[in-house]
């Protein structure tokens, strides 16, 4: 009897303390705050409050007014997407992350060795790597820095996989069909084709494409399609509607899913003609997590859809509209996959990323009268193309901000800005009449008889003196070094262009003509339009190297590091680097452009925040993208590692105070 009553009350006081953990464990969830930030490359501050002003971008604007902004952002020099990054995830400039571009030279290799800073090792641990240190649970879904091939992921984390077949447009003839099992019925004789996809590194899959009339019309029109791998139909095969978006993905031989989208397209009444069969690449995705995740998101959202297809685009394969649902389907898959993680799984910091808007302005920032082929009309219809972008943004924010829990806290970040470009320049073709650099018969590098060379990206550039003992096999004697790079300097110090002033001026007289025709023109707007022309018309040849820098000089660049060059390049604004060597410069194919100088208004990032850590409806002067990472560990109330070189952006949380 006793031991049945001990039993009882052992029982009870086991559950009641089962209880009490479990609302202690739900108070927690509760009450410690959580951050999700979401990286958009390339969004530009300015052109982000000028779509609010304009209502076009509704849930960052709800955002402004609960929240917190900055008037005056700023990233680093250069303002490259992966050192970029690398400061928001570290709060750490390039002299410490070693991340010195997007793509650079690490020494005591050959000289033409060149390293992604995408694949690239930060030397400092980013933040969701201490939160972890610090008992936090962290997600890192696409964003840069996290691959898991890296093992510097978060406690769940996506990225992007490989390309296994790119795009392509096949035009398919189909015949009678034959030995198809549980065929779904027709109302005109089925037809069949084939589809091979040639697979890197994988066996090439042979696909087979059933047409079917589903309509008892009398009149014959295949209007439905079924893709098997074995002319069998059953669960895993994908049935469309013509002129429809369908998907296919596969195992592949390490149990990855990879997949595709797909299009028949062009008329198919009778199919007595080829029809085209668009598909986009074959991608996959890299998943790391407890054990049973990457079963998970695999079987809940399927592969990693292609983030674009530009090829295509620009083949006349797919329309824009067609374009832009590819970009749109990538960007939500992140979002959806990414909000999915933070329902089930509640991490602390979860930071998500999408390129999309640094894509379309790459693309299609057409508003300098500089840059090639510029007209009003076709400026007005590129930028369409890029509020595109910015509205599928809002539409991520939006879908954020409703996910959001009572002690959320929500950062809208992005690395850099953007500018207009109008030219190239090739540095190397300058190391080249320097005498610094030379080339064989077919105008290839001769790094064996090369002094310098130059690794463009963006709007800046690299130079590396092949220097001995320090580069295999390098040419430069110590005793030559500072000689060499003075003679780089003053090469680069001496380039000048012409501005394409003509282009300029007759956009400023353009843009007066029409002021003066508008019935309601200001003096004031005249007078600014005569400004304009004025200075454009006494505008000389200008430096289009803006700043020449030692890696070593005390600048705002800090970039004395070992993979950076011994010389930096920064072009001016409009100026994109090559690696051309026949010329100097060139009109530019790329419209947009960024790399520069981050004190530059167009180069200037977005810091948006709210939440209940957050102060509702300020706008702030001043942040930088060093201050990020600190500012996450404050809000969550952690230790700051000594490494972090930003502040804390202290007038705009409020954080409470750790037992």
């Amino acid at each position: 009897m006793k031991k049945t009553l001990y039993a009882s009350i052992i029982a009870l006081n086991l559950c009641f303390f089962t209880i009490m953990q479990d609302g202690k464990a739900k108070e927690n969830d509760e009450t410690e705050r959580k951050i999700v930030l979401i990286s958009f490359d390339g969004m530009k501050n300015d052109y982000t409050k000028k779509y609010v002003q304009e209502n076009k971008l509704p849930h960052i604007k709800q955002m402004l007014a609960n929240g917190v902004t900055a008037k005056n952002p700023s990233t680093i020099t250069p303002s490259l997407t992966a050192p970029s990054h690398a400061a928001i995830a570290t709060g750490a400039t390039p002299k410490q992350t070693g991340i010195v571009s997007n793509h650079f030279h690490e020494p005591n290799t050959a000289i033409d060795n060149e390293e992604s800073g995408f694949q690239a090792e930060s030397e400092v641990p980013p933040v969701w790597v201490e939160a972890r240190k610090q008992g936090k649970t962290t997600a890192t879904i696409a964003f840069p820095g996290a691959n898991p091939k890296e093992e510097k992921q978060g406690d769940f984390a996506i990225y992007f996989g490989e390309t296994w077949s790119p795009s392509t447009l096949e035009s398919l003839t189909f015949q009678l069909a034959s030995a198809w099992i549980d065929a779904p019925t027709s109302y005109s004789p089925i037809k069949e084709t084939e589809l091979s996809i040639d697979m890197k590194n994988e066996k090439n899959r042979l696909l087979h494409i059933l047409a079917i009339d589903s309509s008892n019309d009398q009149i014959q029109n295949y209007d439905t399609f079924i893709v098997s791998a074995d002319k069998k139909v059953d669960a895993e095969d994908v049935m469309v509607t013509a002129k429809e978006w369908g998907a296919l993905s596969f195992q592949l031989k390490d149990s990855l899913s990879a997949g595709f989208y797909f299009k028949v397209k062009g008329e198919m009444q009778d199919l007595s003609h080829p029809v085209k069969f668009y598909r986009t690449a074959v991608t996959s995705s890299l998943i790391s997590g407890p054990k049973g995740f990457s079963d998970e998101i695999e079987q809940q959202f399927g592969f990693y859809p292609v983030q674009d297809d530009d090829s295509a685009l620009e083949k006349g394969w797919i329309t824009r509209k067609e374009y832009e649902e590819i970009s749109a389907r990538s960007v939500m898959w992140v979002t959806k996959v990414a909000l999915y993680i933070k329902q089930q799984y509640n991490p602390d910091l979860l930071m998500f990323y999408t390129p999309h808007i640094d894509y379309e302005q790459h693309k299609y920032l057409l508003i300098d009268p500089r840059q090639p082929d510029f007209s009003v009309k076709k400026s007005e219809k590129y930028m369409g193309y890029i509020e595109w972008s910015y509205r599928l943004a809002d539409q991520v924010v939006g879908e954020t901000l409703n996910s959001l829990k009572k002690n959320d806290a929500l950062f809208v970040v992005s690395d850099h800005g953007m500018e207009p470009a109008h030219t190239t320049l090739f540095p190397n073709k300058v190391l080249k009449d320097a005498g610094l650099l030379t080339v064989d018969e077919k105008n290839n590098i001769n790094y064996a008889q090369s002094k310098a060379y130059a690794i463009p990206s963006g709007s800046a550039a690299h130079v590396y003196i092949n220097l001995r003992n320090r580069e295999k096999k390098g040419v430069v004697p110590r005793e030559q070094y500072e000689h060499v790079r003075s003679q780089i300097m003053q090469a680069f110090k001496e380039v000048k262009v012409s501005d394409n002033k003509e282009a300029l001026i007759q956009y400023d007289v353009q843009k007066m003509k029409t002021a003066i025709k508008v019935e309601s023109f200001s003096f004031p707007t005249v007078q600014h339009h005569i400004k304009d022309l004025w200075h454009h018309l006494l505008k000389p040849k200008i430096h289009p190297y803006e700043k020449v820098i030692k890696n070593t000089d005390d600048n705002s660049t800090l970039l004395e590091h070992q993979n950076a060059g011994d010389v930096l390049l920064i072009g001016a604004p409009g100026y994109v680097m090559g690696s051309d060597m026949e010329k100097n410069s060139a009109p530019t194919i790329e419209l947009g452009t960024h790399g520069g100088d981050a004190a530059r208004k167009m180069l200037q990032p977005i810091f948006i925040a709210t939440g209940t850590a957050i102060v509702k409806g300020k706008e702030i002067n001043t942040t930088s993208n060093l201050d990020i990472a600190p500012t996450i560990y404050h809000v969550l109330g952690l230790d700051i590692p000594s490494f972090v070189e930003g502040e804390i952006i202290e007038d705009i949380v409020t954080v409470q105070k750790r037992e």
